[in-house]
């Protein structure tokens, strides 16, 4: 695809307000291969899709480009966790970051986007829920004292001091040690 066609997506994708005309130079862009991960972000971010807009378009794009997996993920999961309004799109966020965690179970980033989107107050996502998937990705992520840290706080938040100081105490071991 030539340089001019592939801004005239790229533009499409930033400024359009149809659904329609968006899924049309998706079509476009995936039909001719275009393997430009800021485009499809540009793509993902434009306020005129729905959530299951986006996430199809998410999911089409790992399928075709799975060299993107772990990006797209961190993206529309970061997506669904600023745009989140009154706890609807928490959950999608939290999907994500763990399918982006699957892609790349050593990076800690998708751990401590999950462990960041928990709110205290409405309890969403579910506190437990959030706290065993960061616990079931501990011992494979290489900053292992950057997530005890995470999980500390959380627990910390939920009053429960034993586990805070447990996890605490983990995270300045793993510290120590330079994970």
């Amino acid at each position: 695809m030539d340089y001019t066609k592939k801004a005239e997506l790229e533009k499409l994708f930033r400024t359009s307000n149809s659904s329609n005309d968006l899924f049309d130079g998706f079509r476009i862009a995936i039909e001719n291969k275009v393997a430009d991960i800021d485009l499809y972000k540009t793509l993902l971010w434009n306020k005129a899709l729905s959530p299951d807009e986006i996430s199809m378009f998410a999911e089409k794009i790992c399928q075709d480009f799975p060299d993107y997996s772990y990006s797209i993920y961190m993206w529309v999961g970061k997506i669904f966790s600023t745009t989140a309004l009154l706890s609807t799109h928490y959950e999608k966020a939290m999907n994500f970051f763990m399918k982006a965690s699957s892609k790349n179970e050593r990076s800690a980033e998708p751990l401590l986007s999950l462990a960041g989107i928990y709110n205290k107050e409405l309890n969403i996502p579910p506190f437990e829920d959030v706290v065993k998937a960061i616990e079931n990705g501990l011992q494979k992520v290489d900053s292992k004292s950057s997530v005890c840290f995470a999980l500390s706080d959380l627990y910390k938040s939920a009053d429960n001091i034993t586990e805070a100081r447990k996890y605490r105490s983990l995270g300045e071991k793993y510290q120590k040690m330079n994970f």
